[in-house]
């Protein structure tokens, strides 16, 4: 027992000495640490933005440190006041580069003046600009300078509004209009709007629209960069309707264009922008200096033609699409060689491209033979004929499953033998897609084909071989009408390009009414006067009558009375034809309504089924004739009038004086 006493003993001296455990020190996350400090900073922020008045004090005394002249400097603007020009709010107008912005958000210092062409207004308020009002009538916030000011003093209220219903208070108000008043009535030193010393501005309408002056020959104003020229011509005054020429030189003398810009207006085919460049070697069409051409066009063309570009081995159409009846959005055409004005087109590709297409329908491409750089092409329709390759995409049907949701056909027509190749949408959760393609083989007895495919779904049907000829046979009546929507679309593209050849030959402007007006009177001034008579002959109402022979030779007294009975006699004519119109469609309709009463009383009223259509006969029938009678009575009427005006008129025409003697 003593030894084991000892040997307890000997024991916490050497736990004391080497099995001391240690404290494990306190483990911190740096990211944790940074992310606490970022949104304490964002608080901080925050607290900043929604308290902004604190810091107005320390932030104008820093600006100020800054710049000494902060707020001595004088800069005017425009105040745009809101009630009129559909403004809602008053706005400020930056007059050096056009900004606006509201006037609680001014990031002006001050104002001392406002002023227009009737008067001038002095701020009286003791705030920032962005906590003004802008009430021009409110004399406590603005002093007016000239008598004629536009704003009307308040008006003093009537004795019943200025009845004290709210006690001392609302008195107090009246009393404080009533003063403002008689401080416009009584004051004496109120200045008056002295008259201006230079004339009013008057610009002519033509001069205006004219814009630049005369260089050249041409109405433009010209500028000359180190590389470049600005032209800037007026409205309507070239007959392409061109308003400004953009040309880049490669030289610092000026005389090797590169490029040209051109801007037009008021082209009636909605031409806006054309871009020319130049490039040596490069020629879209031999005798063509240009070696790409694009053209820009605004909404409204008939084709919906956005943008044409001509390239020396292409040619791209850009469509507003949403103007197409297809949905196009662009066509693409290659050419395997340049363009020669006397040669076909060498097709080599054509890409049509489309959105909102009916079919789903988002890609259409058709690949030609090649052909060789020595021989002539055929014309284009031919190639189209026998094409080497056609692709057509679609997009995803959600209502098909992807199996059967067919996302892209290829006839290869050009191979020996054809195939058609289906590619069908991937399915959910698939890597691969399903595949089938179709080969026809040329027999004694006829084509025939063999099918050959790839199936995604272990556990799907195979298909029988009845499904299979109907798809073969569908399939090549699709690559006919293909062949033929290729071919209308060309036709398409053809038109367009005879259009657009026809309106660079003869463009037409749409002008302005006032300009209208002005080429009418010009047109009537420069018209010859030997016309007048000419016209005054056509729409003599006698002329018809009048005999043959010189026009100043007098007529005789027979022939007077002769050219007087021929026309009282056609006038009477006419009357009398136009009455017996009228008289023969009133019988007509009298007797159309009486067959119909007939019919209705004799047959079974027991077994009559349209009343409803009766009745409702016989009330047109019944307006007709009313409106009928009215205008034959009314034809009596004028008949009676318009001979006595026509005996009056031959009574007072000079040419038939003779009979008055």
């Amino acid at each position: 027992g003593g030894q084991g006493g000892g040997g307890g003993g000997g024991g916490d001296d050497d736990k004391k000495e080497g099995y001391e455990v240690k404290q494990r020190p306190v483990l911190d996350s740096n990211f944790v640490m940074t992310q606490d400090k970022l949104v304490r900073l964002d608080e901080e922020m925050v607290r900043k933005e929604l308290t902004p008045a604190d810091n107005d004090g320390s932030n104008e005394e820093v600006a100020a440190a800054e710049d000494p002249l902060n707020g001595l400097r004088i800069h005017c603007w425009v105040l745009v006041r809101a009630g009129k020009r559909e403004m809602t709010e008053d706005v400020f107008v930056e007059a050096s580069t056009g900004n606006m912005c509201p006037t609680d958000q001014s990031p002006y210092l001050g104002i001392e003046a406002v002023f227009n062409h009737k008067n001038y207004w002095v701020d009286m308020q003791q705030c920032p600009v962005s906590r003004m009002r802008f009430t021009l009538d409110d004399f406590q916030a603005w002093e007016f300078v000239f008598m004629e000011s536009t704003v009307s003093a308040p008006k003093a209220q009537s004795d019943e509004d200025a009845k004290p219903e709210g006690g001392d208070g609302q008195q107090a108000d009246n009393t404080v209009a009533m003063q403002g008043t008689e401080e416009i009535r009584e004051s004496d030193h109120v200045l008056d709007l002295p008259p201006s010393w230079v004339e009013r501005l008057f610009i002519d309408r033509a001069l205006f629209l004219q814009r630049y002056a005369k260089e050249n020959d041409e109405i433009k104003k010209t500028k000359d960069y180190r590389k470049s020229r600005v032209e800037l011509f007026a409205e309507n005054s070239l007959k392409h309707g061109m308003v400004q020429r953009i040309t880049v030189f490669s030289d610092l003398a000026r005389s090797n264009a590169v490029e040209v810009q051109e801007v037009f207006a008021n082209r009636k085919d909605k031409l806006r922008k054309r871009v020319r460049y130049y490039k040596p070697g490069t020629q879209i069409q031999i005798g063509q200096p240009e070696s790409l051409i694009q053209e820009y066009f605004d909404p409204g063309r008939p084709d919906a033609l956005m943008e044409l570009v001509e390239l020396p081995d292409g040619r791209e159409f850009t469509f507003y699409h949403k103007a197409t009846l297809d949905g196009m959005v662009q066509r693409i055409e290659r050419f395997t060689r340049n363009r020669a004005p006397t040669k076909n087109l060498a097709m080599h590709k054509v890409i049509e491209t489309f959105e909102g297409h009916e079919q789903r329908l988002n890609y259409r491409s058709i690949t030609f033979e090649p052909i060789d750089p020595n021989t002539d092409a055929p014309q284009v329709k031919l190639q189209i004929e026998h094409p080497r390759k056609m692709t057509h995409k679609f997009d995803r049907n959600p209502d098909e499953e992807a199996d059967r949701d067919l996302r892209k056909r290829t006839f290869f027509t050009g191979l020996r033998p054809p195939k058609i190749h289906l590619v069908f949408h991937y399915g959910p959760d698939r890597i691969t897609a399903a595949t089938r393609t179709y080969t026809t083989e040329k027999t004694i007895n006829g084509d025939n084909f063999t099918m050959s495919e790839y199936v995604v779904d272990p556990f799907a049907k195979p298909m029988k071989f009845t499904e299979q000829r109907d798809e073969y046979i569908k399939l090549i009546g699709e690559e006919k009408a293909a062949i033929s929507d290729f071919r209308d679309a060309d036709r398409e593209a053809q038109k367009i390009l005879e259009t657009r050849e026809n309106d660079e030959k003869h463009p037409q402007l749409v002008k302005s009414l006032y300009v209208q007006l002005q080429d009418k009177k010009q047109f009537e001034a420069n018209k010859p006067k030997e016309e007048d008579a000419d016209a005054a002959l056509k729409y003599d109402y006698l002329a018809s009558y009048l005999p043959k022979r010189s026009k100043k030779t007098a007529l005789t007294k027979q022939e007077a009375q002769a050219v007087k009975d021929a026309c009282l006699k056609a006038l009477k004519e006419r009357l009398i034809d136009r009455a017996h119109i009228i008289e023969t469609r009133l019988e007509e309709e009298q007797a159309a309504l009486t067959k119909r009463q007939l019919g209705y009383h004799r047959q079974d009223k027991e077994k009559s089924s349209d009343d409803d259509e009766y009745e409702k006969y016989v009330h047109e029938a019944q307006f007709k004739i009313q409106i009928l009678k009215q205008r034959r009575d009314r034809h009596e009427e004028i008949a009676k009038q318009k001979f006595k005006e026509m005996i009056e008129r031959l009574q007072s025409d000079p040419r038939l004086s003779i009979l008055n003697q």
